[in-house]
């Protein structure tokens, strides 16, 4: 078979195999954006209490389908509303590459972080929340993974970091990149909130039966929007199984549910405060405006 021939069938087969919904999306490029969203929004709010869209393993994009988790970019995850990510850095011979597992993106912590920061450049009244945690094995390392994340903040600019133990209001947050840490900080100061820390937290990512995992999302919205105002409440909707449920899979299944959950509760007036952060696999447009939408109804 001939390479041009090979590309034509490759492309085709994609072409088939890709499918844009309101809930799920491992399309290229998203159905809604909407890059702006916070800008809307009063400065007094706390993080806490927004509803935010985010994405599980936020740059997996490579290493087969039990890796691959997102099929959008991550300009344009900002630009369709994502605004919480999942970052996962190796800590490989002092530097920190994008990891799933042991599959490695093609990409590093640096240049993630350079991507947010033009896009809160051209976005100053948006903010990031960024979890960042170690993958995998460290490797040929002659410090610790505290500093070489350091000296990566101190290139791209300590102007684009809140540090804060606390999640702040929106308008201290605006243009400002919060890293909820999940790594020591015994060679310095926090870079952000501890996580898990004092959040609530539904990531049973183990998925045997995807009715079980649907009722435990569920249960966590419902636990979110009867919840304290003041504390944050991050729910999973992602999950795998190695057999039954690769990623994209479950996606298929949960999100829309999810999407439909969303909008029986934003035509709803009966609720303390909105749904927290929801953290996705394959989002579909309309899924992302929904959680954006439960800021407001």
């Amino acid at each position: 078979m001939t390479p041009p021939f090979t590309l034509l069938l490759y492309l085709l087969i994609a072409e088939v195999l890709a499918e844009q919904t309101p809930a799920f999306d491992n399309t290229e490029k998203p159905s809604l954006t909407w890059p702006n969203w916070m800008a809307s929004l009063p400065d007094h709010l706390p993080l806490s209490s927004l509803a935010i869209p985010g994405t599980h393993d936020t740059m997996a994009f490579y290493g087969g389908s039990l890796a691959q988790c997102q099929s959008w970019r991550l300009g344009d995850q900002y630009k369709a509303g994502i605004r919480f990510l999942d970052i996962r850095c190796r800590h490989y011979q002092d530097h920190l590459p994008i990891f799933h597992g042991v599959s490695y993106q093609r990409t590093d912590f640096t240049q993630v972080l350079r991507e947010t920061v033009t896009f809160l450049t051209q976005y100053p009244k948006e903010t990031v929340l960024m979890r960042v945690k170690e993958e995998y094995e460290p490797y040929q390392n002659t410090r610790s993974f505290y500093k070489s994340v350091a000296e990566v903040v101190g290139n791209i600019g300590e102007r684009w970091f809140l540090r804060t133990n606390s999640l702040p209001t929106l308008g201290e947050a605006r243009g400002k990149i919060i890293i909820l840490q999940q790594f020591s900080s015994t060679d310095g100061p926090n870079f952000g909130p501890p996580y898990p820390g004092s959040m609530s937290i539904s990531d049973d990512y183990e998925v045997s039966d995807a009715d079980v995992k649907w009722r435990e999302v569920e249960r966590h919205f419902n636990v979110a929007i009867d919840g304290d105002t003041k504390k944050t409440y991050l729910t999973y909707t992602s999950g795998v199984h190695w057999l039954l449920y690769p990623p994209e899979t479950l996606a298929r299944i949960i999100n829309p549910r999810a999407n439909e959950h969303l909008k029986s509760k934003n035509s709803s007036v009966n609720r303390r405060r909105s749904v927290g952060v929801v953290i996705m696999d394959y989002p579909g447009g309309d899924l992302v405006r929904e959680i954006i939408l439960n800021n407001w109804v």
